[in-house]
């Protein structure tokens, strides 16, 4: 018999409207506050490869209002720290600290956005460090691997670091950091997630950063079925095989997810099941969902001895083939699956929902959704009340970083 998990919904955030940006405040009595910021700020084609990610190096630590390291000093002075992410289609500026310090800690970022500096002179040594990280970067497998994939899926449509040429890297153009500050930071900002037991005053003067942005998205009317092998001199060979999927506001998400997690997603799913407890392929093979404004696919990955690639990419599609068909052979394991997806999609205290509520918002899920998501996934109790769904079985990309075998040969003929 087995247990079943309780699920605990987390709080629902109070929606306001700050002059056009969404504020979602979770109320919190915890002595560390949260905060997320959500830019619609895009890897445009139009910018150089690489761009972004320079910008925020340099928006993390260097100011024109301060010294070098200065704001982020002063944050630690007062219990705080911040970083930067980013994603295709957003940026991301998260922080947390002593509640208590939250409105000048407020302040402190605020300056951070509005006082940028992006000089040749500040932003040369940065791009070297970004090309030299790059290169030792392209030196491995997985990373070639990630870059390939995704030069496949997304590169008609993102601008990416790892598809362009190293020389074209060191050669960007800085002052398309200026223009691109001024076109996407200063006007892009959409979200503010809080966790906090008061709202500051201070919260307000972030509206400064909404405005109205236009561009386009180039999108791919067709993705063609791609195999490709790179020959690199390395004891394992780094796979990525990739297949269409759904996006997380289909309003069968939660059994998608749930199929997902079954194919590739714990250490007890059929993908680990089979290329690692049986064959012995592999320390770890994860399946997880990718996606952008341009579409959503979903991803597995894994790195598997050299001598033994083939007999991985055979597991893998035979596993693929029985999942799309069946992805629950009895209640049993669909309980399995539910228990674990539950416990994982349940945050431990406000401080880690508000984290996770933030790259929601940037993918375009709300937390009423996702938690709807979660209420649909607790409420299974037996494989009846699973649907049946169009599971994909035909992978779109395959990649395959270590080798020039033909492993791909019977599926991309």
């Amino acid at each position: 018999m087995s247990f079943r998990v309780r699920y605990l919904p987390p709080p629902l955030p109070q929606p306001m409207d700050l002059d056009g940006v969404a504020l979602h405040w979770l109320y919190s009595d915890a002595p560390i506050a949260q905060v997320g910021f959500i830019w619609d700020a895009p890897a445009l084609r139009s910018y150089p490869a690489g761009l972004r990610q320079l910008l925020l190096s340099l928006l993390s630590e260097e100011n024109a209002k301060y010294n070098a390291g200065g704001i982020r000093q002063r944050l630690y002075q007062l219990g705080w720290t911040f970083r930067w992410e980013a994603d295709h289609d957003a940026l991301y500026l998260t922080a947390e600290g002593l509640t208590e310090n939250l409105p000048q800690a407020l302040d402190l970022m605020y300056d951070v956005v509005a006082y940028p500096l992006l000089t040749e002179s500040v932003a040369r040594p940065y791009l070297e460090r970004l090309v030299e990280a790059e290169k030792r970067a392209r030196a491995t497998p997985p990373h070639v691997a990630d870059a390939r994939y995704a030069h496949h899926l997304w590169g008609i449509t993102y601008s990416l670091i790892g598809s362009a040429p190293l020389e074209q890297l060191a050669q960007m153009d800085i002052t398309q950091l200026k223009t691109y500050h001024e076109r996407f930071l200063t006007k892009g900002l959409r979200a503010i997630v809080l966790a906090a037991p008061f709202i500051p005053a201070q919260i307000k003067r972030w509206t400064t950063w909404h405005g109205q942005i236009t561009y386009e998205l180039p999108l791919a009317m067709a993705i063609p079925s791609i195999c490709e092998t790179l020959p690199m001199l390395a004891q394992q060979v780094a796979l990525r095989i990739a297949l269409p999927w759904v996006r997380p506001v289909h309003p069968l998400y939660a059994y998608y997810r749930l199929a997902l997690v079954r194919l590739g997603g714990y250490f007890g799913a059929l993908l680990m099941h089979s290329v690692r407890e049986e064959a012995g392929l592999t320390y770890g093979i994860y399946a997880r969902p990718d996606t952008t404004r341009a579409g959503s696919y979903m991803l597995i990955s894994t790195e598997v001895s050299l001598d033994r690639v083939s007999e991985a990419v055979e597991r893998i599609h035979t596993e693929i083939a029985e999942w799309a068909t069946q992805p629950f052979p009895d209640t049993e394991t669909l309980i399995e699956v539910r228990n674990y997806t539950l416990l994982h999609m349940m945050p431990e205290t406000v401080g880690e929902w508000a984290q996770r509520l933030t790259r929601l918002l940037g993918v375009g899920l709300t937390a009423e959704a996702y938690i709807q998501q979660a209420e649909v996934i607790n409420s299974l109790e037996n494989i009846e009340a699973f649907p049946e769904l169009p599971l994909p079985s035909e992978p779109l990309v395959q990649v395959a970083v270590g080798t020039e075998a033909p492993i791909f040969a019977a599926a991309c003929a």
